[in-house]
């Protein structure tokens, strides 16, 4: 579990077809022993850095067109399993991915024959808010623009911060005032 940075990112039309066969080609880059452990270690590093290069510049970017959805925020408890889980609709693939140096990236085209839509659709509660938290951010994407915007890829970028906040730690972080907003 981890305090982690999520950004997802709806990537439309050309750019998003650009951006899905890069992230293809970063992916098949993987050479791993075990397909069922990741880790950044199992791209070259020229592949890892190319792909942190494209998460800042998505995350730059985020509110100039053809980016037709960005939303931003901090889970301070998701397990890293969240991303893959609720971007593979039954009888699908796992999304494509790719563990850079700084960032976990997923991308997932879109149209889809609303097979993801339909997923996130059927989810129902989850034990974790933080879990309907991202499902309903997906959700969003997913229908964003949809009727304008036809072809599109939903990227999301998972940035690691440091281990899960514990209640403990966020019951005292409530009772004194944090040195960068002194």
């Amino acid at each position: 579990m981890a305090s982690q940075r999520i950004t997802i990112a709806k990537l439309a039309g050309l750019y998003g077809d650009i951006a899905l066969q890069r992230l293809a080609a970063w992916s098949s880059a993987r050479d791993a022993v075990d397909p069922n452990e990741w880790s950044s270690e199992q791209w070259p590093d020229h592949v890892r850095h190319e792909a942190d290069e494209f998460a800042e510049r998505v995350r730059e970017h985020g509110f100039s067109l053809p980016v037709c959805h960005f939303v931003e925020w901090s889970d301070l408890w998701s397990m890293g399993d969240l991303f893959t889980r609720w971007l593979t609709p039954p009888n699908c693939s796992w999304p494509i991915g790719v563990y850079a140096n700084r960032y976990e990236i997923f991308a997932y085209g879109l149209p889809d024959e609303n097979r993801l839509a339909s997923y996130l659709a059927a989810a129902g509660p989850q034990q974790f808010a933080e879990t309907d938290w991202f499902v309903a951010r997906l959700r969003e994407a997913v229908s964003s623009w949809e009727t304008l915007v036809p072809r599109a890829t939903l990227v999301v970028l998972r940035y690691v911060l440091s281990a899960s906040a514990s209640d403990e730690e966020v019951a005292a972080s409530l009772e004194k005032l944090p040195e960068w907003l002194s």
